[in-house]
């Protein structure tokens, strides 16, 4: 899987919109993602109010319903 960032400035800072990234990529680093599907993440609720508890659990629920439905 790939996955490919798109934060706007309407989300937060560039402080937080920065630490939301970095958080997602060390997601990609530590779990490993089935080859062959490309996932684009848009966050829709303000940065500052995701920790990284939620983005993970968010993230393990995408990879979850992504690789039950496209194998």
């Amino acid at each position: 899987m790939r996955l490919g960032f798109s934060v706007s400035a309407k989300t937060g800072n560039s402080v937080q919109r920065n630490l939301f990234k970095r958080r997602l990529r060390q997601y990609s680093v530590e779990v490993v993602l089935e080859k062959g599907i490309d996932a684009v993440i848009f966050p829709v609720v303000p940065l500052k109010e995701s920790d990284w508890k939620t983005i993970k659990a968010d993230m393990d629920k995408l990879v979850k319903h992504t690789e039950k439905n496209f194998k």
